[in-house]
């Protein structure tokens, strides 16, 4: 929470391409809600039609539909990327001339117990943390929790059982989610840690590659570099292997809403309860829900 405050308290002073990143967002989710309604109503044309002069201009208005659904889809995806880099950017830089200033206020005896190229990772590296905060988690998660509720809108008008049977494997996707932050977040942390080791001990030793030669040490810094390059490795295949774990375990939980809609939703379609579009549909928009 502490990060969020730090982050939002720089996020002000760029509040306009916020708003228009949220109203990018909203209107981009209900433009993808369109695409799988208007093919629902395709599915429903031909089940209840013929091949009359009628049906052609509805085939005709429902194919200029989604050609009109997939342009809008183009700009707001724009707007919503860009925005959201240009508040993201926008807060990385006010925090690197804070930072900045922040150091130069410092004292001496700071600089004496500290490495400068681990000064330069917190500063640098670091603080680019924020603009993936700003630009892909928070707009990430904001496009989820509308989607999660525009989805589930849609399908309970179609079919409020059928609906509630695709929400089983929701508990298996929050505790592997779960799993995730507690696993997963503090290795890519370790992972940031030994990267600024490694940046400082490089910088260090350039640096002083005079005193270094002077002293032939190149073979001992050598091998405690290689060490540190080997460290930063490890740990950074450590916390790639436990993202390939999870990814895969929650494909495979959201997946199982699939099995749901295919074991639930056929019987209800051979029983007539469910229509023929409307089960489609559901595959559709779970694609979406699980996206």
């Amino acid at each position: 929470m502490k990060t969020l405050k730090f982050v939002f308290a720089y996020a002000r002073s760029y509040i306009k391409p916020l708003i228009i990143t949220v109203i990018a967002m909203v209107a981009l989710v209900g433009v993808q809600l369109l695409a799988p309604w208007i093919i629902r109503e395709l599915i429903a044309l031909v089940r209840e039609s013929g091949w009359d002069p009628a049906s052609r201009a509805t085939i005709t208005r429902l194919a200029m539909g989604v050609l009109i659904v997939y342009a809008l889809r183009i700009g707001l995806r724009f707007l919503n990327n860009y925005m959201a880099h240009v508040a993201g950017w926008g807060v990385v830089a006010d925090a690197r001339r804070e930072i900045y200033a922040h150091l130069q206020k410092l004292s001496l005896n700071f600089y004496e117990n500290q490495q400068t190229g681990q000064l330069m990772s917190r500063m640098i590296n670091d603080s680019e943390m924020f603009e993936r905060l700003i630009a892909h988690a928070i707009p990430d998660m904001l496009v989820n929790v509308f989607m999660l509720i525009g989805v589930m809108v849609v399908m309970m008008r179609m079919n409020v059982t059928l609906t509630l049977l695709t929400m089983i494997p929701v508990p298996l996707i929050v505790i592997a989610m779960q799993g995730f932050g507690k696993y997963v977040r503090p290795a890519f942390r370790e992972r940031q840690r030994d990267l600024a080791e490694l940046n400082a001990s490089v910088n260090d030793n350039i640096s002083g590659m005079r005193e270094i030669k002077a002293f032939t040490r190149e073979q001992i810094e050598a091998g405690r570099i290689s060490k540190r390059i080997d460290r930063y490795r490890d740990s950074m295949l450590y916390a790639l292997r436990l993202m390939a774990m999870f990814g895969p375990l929650v494909e495979f939980a959201s997946s199982l809403g699939t099995v749901v809609v295919i074991y639930f939703g056929g019987r209800l379609a051979f029983q007539q309860v469910l229509h023929i579009e409307d089960l489609v549909a559901f595959f559709l928009y779970l694609d979406l829900f699980y996206q």
